[in-house]
């Protein structure tokens, strides 16, 4: 028994345990969060559900470049806490600041400006375009708490600390649901602002949650606890080494983005009543999902820190457990997922059984699916990019997205337009992930994904650690 505990090597799981679990929960936090939103919006009719899924299409492009910097961001950062390089630790979450920041103000703009012109590239009804306008310029305003939220969960992450974007989260959902009972339907004395008010919950929630993660920054213990300088101070071969690391990073998420907006505008145009399905299915796979989230983040910070430090056997072991435990935890979470689809489903006031029906024929899908589907994400997101390959994991998502995923379901959803849409969505699925997977299964053997990012610096003084 021995023997085998020591094959097993249960220090790894713990310390994979304790970086995923919380991962893992914050992201569920979030999904239950925008899942409620949803329940409560599906009770206004399908008209605002669809509105609702339409708009979201914007957060969800803003979330993936915002995803892009603080990913490219914590390739760096993984590595240099590894080699326990703290000043450059701090820079790169500066640089990733000022990048993300300077993103969100002008999205934030468009979205208060534009938002009928920017809705019409997915739908063309007049009254959901009114009710998703209203929708995003109201939702507009908590932009930049958002966004300044993403990069420092993930920096937090990255050097270990989960307990800070754990807790910001949770107060985040319960200010955010709260408000959304509220204000949706008019509860306690509050207007009755329905889908706006839905948008002003999730807008203040943000803001909760960014307040408590600076005053975090400002009065705990943290590597980020430190002068402002120290944060901003940047010279141009930083500047060139972040920027070839983050940009395929950005790239990559910034074309994965727009890639399946394009998804989302041929899924639009399948009629509302698959939409609302639609929009329902994605809200509940999320609650799925969050558990990848959270095994890809703990892939990320150990490969990472053990490739910082130069231990490159070590990075690839640590890998090679996590691309084994993912299509085993996917076979295990899709399979639940299936026997609980239709329980969880009968908890919402869904407007047609049609809507409701769509919803479930996905989920039974994405349930068989799921497995294949998380191989290349945790590939790469999770080991490419922590090992400093941030090019391959790039150049093998879009081929996937692009080459196959688009083409399939642009021929299908538009021209053989199927009497089913189960039949759209697993187009769309199998199309972009079964090249990808092979391709990133191959590359990840090979081991060239293994680049040290710290290698040609001096590493900090193990004393910098504690710096102020």
């Amino acid at each position: 028994m021995r023997s085998l505990l020591k094959k097993i090597d249960i220090s790894f799981y713990r310390e994979a345990l304790a970086l995923a679990l919380p991962i893992a929960f914050q992201n569920l936090l979030t999904s239950c969060a925008t899942l409620i939103d949803t329940a409560m919006v599906v009770g206004l009719g399908n008209a605002e559900t669809s509105a609702m899924g339409v708009a979201a299409r914007f957060t969800f492009l803003l979330n993936i470049v915002c995803f892009g910097i603080s990913s490219g961001c914590a390739a760096l950062l993984s590595q240099y806490w590894g080699a326990k390089d703290l000043p450059n630790a701090r820079r790169s979450l500066g640089l990733a600041l000022v990048l993300a920041l300077s993103f969100g103000f002008v999205y934030m703009g468009a979205m208060i400006l534009f938002p009928a012109q920017l809705l019409r590239i997915f739908n063309d009804d007049p009254v959901i375009i009114a009710l998703a306008a209203d929708y995003m310029r109201t939702f507009a305003i908590g932009i930049p708490f958002l966004v300044f939220s993403q990069i420092l969960c993930v920096a937090l992450r990255a050097v270990e600390n989960v307990k800070v974007p754990l807790l910001s989260s949770a107060v985040s959902v319960v200010v955010n649901t709260s408000l959304n009972y509220c204000l949706i339907n008019g509860h306690f004395g509050f207007p009755r602002l329905e889908l706006r008010g839905a948008a002003l919950a999730s807008a203040i929630g943000c803001g909760v949650q960014a307040l408590i993660i600076l005053l975090a920054l400002m009065l705990s213990g943290n590597p980020f606890r430190t002068a402002p300088a120290n944060l901003f101070r940047f010279d141009r071969p930083f500047c060139r080494k972040y920027i070839k690391i983050a940009s395929p990073v950005l790239l990559n998420e910034t074309m994965w983005g727009i890639g399946t907006n394009i998804y989302a505008m041929v899924l639009a145009r399948q009629g509302v009543e698959n939409h609302a399905g639609y929009t329902l299915y994605e809200n509940m796979q999320q609650l799925f999902f969050v558990f990848f989230v959270g095994i890809c983040g703990a892939c990320s910070i150990m490969v990472g820190m053990r490739i910082g430090r130069g231990d490159h056997e070590g990075g690839y072991q640590a890998a090679k457990r996590f691309a084994v435990m993912t299509p085993i935890m996917g076979v295990i979470l899709g399979a639940l997922l299936i026997l609980v689809r239709n329980p969880l489903l009968s908890l919402f006031p869904v407007e047609t059984e049609a809507a409701r029906l769509v919803a479930s024929q996905c989920m039974l899908f994405y349930g068989f699916w799921i497995a294949v589907r998380m191989i290349p994400y945790t590939m790469i997101c999770g080991i490419f990019r922590a090992g400093g390959d941030t090019k391959a994991g790039c150049i093998l998502d879009l081929l996937g997205l692009y080459a196959f995923g688009i083409p399939a379901v642009l021929i299908v959803g538009l021209i053989i337009k199927p009497s089913l849409f189960v039949v759209l969505i697993a187009t769309m699925f199998i199309g972009e992930d079964t090249v990808k997977g092979i391709l990133c299964v191959k590359h990840f053997i090979s081991r060239k994904w293994i680049k040290q990012l710290t290698k040609s610096e001096e590493p900090a003084d193990a004393a910098v650690i504690t710096e102020s």
